[in-house]
């Protein structure tokens, strides 16, 4: 088992997001999940889409055209 102080500083450096976004390649809604790094004191990585549904197997890139969309606030 993970030592619980290891996990929480990695908790603590890392933000996720869970969002439904439209999709504006493929035309559709999909639920994301977004992750962005701390690398410093107040430096953050930007948001990068790290579970797309959409994404078919094997397939690596894509141009996180939603990103904006993660910002909006959830209803």
């Amino acid at each position: 088992m993970s030592d619980p102080e290891i996990l929480d500083r990695l908790l603590q450096t890392c933000d996720y997001r869970f969002r439904t976004v439209q999709c504006p390649r493929k035309q559709k809604p999909a639920d994301v999940t977004a992750a962005k790094w701390q690398t410093g004191d107040e430096h953050w990585t930007p948001w990068t889409i790290v579970d797309c549904p959409l994404l078919p197997a094997g397939e690596m890139w894509c141009d996180m055209d939603c990103l904006s969309q993660l910002d909006i606030p959830m209803n």
